[in-house]
């Protein structure tokens, strides 16, 4: 299930709600209040699911990865000289190169005494993984080729080229007491305090990826196991002008087509991005009239107070005037489908089993 769609579209404006009397047709049904979700699937198994979601850890390679990532990118350290030892991933090595290609130098090649910090992706694919292992003072071949396209030289795009390296010297940026003290970070003074405390931030981060990937295995495990009819009209033209919407809107932000934009978020075609827009608004309707069915077979809902109650923590939080200045901005009955759905998400996600993953 693309979570993006569950998120997104309670955030986005609509036109006003149909309000005619007596009975509506398919192209009314708006919103799930407007029908019976228990007319459009039939639930299967929910409760108890079995998924596999790798529990989270934080690895000390992990760790010093982004501790040293971080060190390298701060231009207030200095580095210190390495001896008696090979490039190492965030490294400096200062390197002298020349890049030819059919034996013949090209333009913007060829350099002296460049500071290159391993890991950082500065070069193409495979210079850094080319300069480790080397030794001071010793010289290479490293062969490779441009990737196609190459923007900053399109005569380049995909060419095989060779660059000979040098390593004039191998400098390193260290995590020092004193550099933690200065940080200003509560409780850290030491480096291994900093450590502690880069460990327990990367670990929330990976915590909530886990509960993340943790609904999105369970609701599609619920929905792989129920049985659904085809959405109301109206639902489904609501999902998917949403979906345009956000999408031109996201095409105009990155400065691409919509087709592309779409290609790159949801796959399938550019020039078939509405197939694919109304294919995820078809995915999503199922979605929420199942999760719609769940809260009402589990005694799920959102009481008005409560409602209410997160509307006016919203605005606060988004600094509107008052909680109807909000509502005049949003599309309230999405935004209340969308609580709804929250809550069955973490009802499924809690009451589903993790089986270990084999390594």
């Amino acid at each position: 299930m693309n979570k993006k769609i569950l998120k997104l579209l309670p955030f986005l404006a609509v036109a006003g709600i149909l309000t005619a009397c007596g009975e509506k047709d398919e192209s009314e049904l708006k919103y799930l209040k407007d029908f019976d979700a228990g007319d459009y699937v039939t639930l299967g198994d929910y409760k108890g699911l079995e998924i596999q979601i790798p529990e989270p850890q934080v690895t000390e390679e992990y760790l010093e990865s982004y501790i040293n990532y971080g060190l390298s990118m701060d231009a207030s350290i200095t580095p210190e000289p390495v001896t008696g030892r090979s490039v190492e991933t965030w490294d400096i090595a200062n390197i002298d190169y020349e890049g030819k290609m059919d034996g013949v130098p090209f333009e913007g090649g060829t350099a002296q005494g460049t500071d290159l910090v391993i890991g950082s992706g500065q070069f193409i694919d495979g210079f850094e993984d080319g300069v480790m292992g080397m030794e001071i003072g010793e010289t290479k071949d490293i062969d490779l080729s441009f990737p196609d396209p190459y923007k900053p030289n399109p005569d380049l795009s995909g060419k095989p080229v060779v660059f000979t390296v040098t390593v004039n010297s191998i400098s390193r940026k260290p995590l020092t007491d004193e550099y933690v003290a200065g940080l200003g970070l509560p409780d850290c003074q030491t480096a291994e305090d900093y450590r502690n405390y880069m460990s327990s931030i990367l670990m929330e981060g990976l915590n909530s990826s886990f509960e993340e990937a943790k609904v999105d295995a369970v609701v599609e495990a619920a929905a792989g196991n129920a049985e659904f009819k085809t959405p109301p009209e109206g639902m489904l033209n609501r999902l998917k002008e949403n979906l345009t919407n956000n999408a031109a809107a996201g095409a105009q932000m990155n400065g691409v087509d919509i087709g592309t934009y779409v290609a790159y978020m949801y796959g399938g075609k550019a020039d078939a991005y509405e197939e694919t827009l109304a294919n995820q608004a078809l995915m999503a309707a199922q979605r929420y009239i199942m999760m719609s069915a769940i809260a009402g077979e589990a005694g799920i809902e959102i009481t008005e107070k409560e409602f209410e109650e997160t509307l006016a923590k919203e605005a606060a939080e988004r600094n509107y005037e008052d909680v109807d200045a909000y509502k005049e901005a949003i599309d309230i009955e999405a935004y209340r489908e969308f609580l709804l759905v929250q809550e069955v998400m973490d009802f499924l996600s809690e009451n589903a089993v993790n089986l270990p993953v084999s390594e």
